[in-house]
């Protein structure tokens, strides 16, 4: 060993943390004002989760306010609502990624492996297009195609003389109109990952691959899906950090008095009793139970593929 890498190697943790900042403060400052929004919009409202363990009143300071303990977590867990808001959002949330996944992996691997550079370049930008508009929008065009009077799709049964499908009425389409317009609108914007990751391929071991006469089916299932796998892995347990998060505003947009039994999930649950009833300390309490889930599945999720795949984001 030289005496330059002993002198290095000893070095003070000090001195080698200022030393790598003088070399990198470039960097350190386009960091910082990212740094500053995350603590200001993300870490500075945590100190209000006190509401949670607290009796707060409409126009009274929640720090004046009196301890509760537990109070508002055993009112949502004994609340007759409970078994139906938790239903309701595993079965929009989980089965919404699980099935946005394969089908934006398969649109990445069809826009990559597309012949035409015009149509893989039209085909990225229409279907990302979708997700620049906003969830009222969606549902205003959900609306025009499913309205029960002036929707297009009950104004074609009639004119084949069939009976007309109350689309936001029925418990049971809540589900399918949820996952479809989700999917609809980020399939698009998700597939940016993945197209990222393929474009990051060695081009040497795919020219090898076609010289051996493999077809572009076997390329795809041999070298480009197991190439984006950690990265397919990555953004699944990213997605298990909002298990139980469901978009509100999309929800209560689809949500009618005909659908609740199907349609309030936690988001809605919060804002209705947060926003609408100013119940500010139970709303608390009900978002903290749904962040805490959400943390424990990405935890869990984390942990299971470093385990199988060795795979994991810390």
């Amino acid at each position: 060993m030289t005496a330059g890498k002993v002198g290095k190697a000893k070095l003070p943790l000090k001195r080698r943390i200022k030393k790598g900042f003088l070399s990198n403060w470039e960097y350190y400052v386009m960091l910082l004002p990212a740094i500053v929004l995350v603590f200001i919009f993300s870490y500075l409202p945590m100190y209000g989760l006190q509401m949670a363990f607290k009796e707060t009143r409409l126009g009274v300071n929640f720090l004046k306010g009196d301890w509760i303990g537990f109070d508002n977590f055993t009112r949502f867990f004994n609340s007759g609502w409970f078994g139906t808001i938790m239903k309701n959002t595993i079965l929009l949330s989980i089965v919404s990624h699980f099935i946005a996944l394969p089908f934006t992996i398969l649109l990445a691997l069809l826009i990559f492996n597309c012949i035409s550079k015009r149509v893989s370049k039209f085909a990225q930008t229409f279907t990302y297009l979708p997700h620049l508009l906003s969830s009222v929008l969606v549902m205003s065009i959900l609306n025009l195609f499913c309205n029960g009077e002036t929707g297009i799709v009950n104004i074609v049964l009639r004119l084949l003389g069939m009976q007309t499908i109350n689309f936001f009425g029925r418990n049971d389409l809540v589900l399918p109109l949820f996952v479809i317009t989700n999917l609809w609108q980020n399939m698009g914007f998700s597939a940016i990952v993945y197209l990222a990751s393929l474009n990051s391929i060695d081009l040497g071991i795919v020219e090898a691959a076609r010289i051996d006469g493999a077809n572009k089916l076997k390329i795809m299932t041999k070298i480009q899906i197991p190439w984006i796998l950690p990265t397919i892995v990555t953004m699944l347990i990213l997605s298990m950090g909002n298990a139980l998060t469901v978009a509100t505003d999309k929800v209560l947009l689809l949500q009618t008095d005909m659908n609740l039994a199907a349609s309030e999930v936690i988001s809605t649950y919060i804002y209705k009793a947060g926003i609408e009833n100013a119940q500010y300390g139970f709303a608390s309490a009900v978002g903290l139970f749904q962040n805490i889930i959400n943390l424990g599945m990405m935890l869990f999720v984390n942990w299971l593929s470093r385990r199988i795949s060795e795979t994991s984001i810390f």
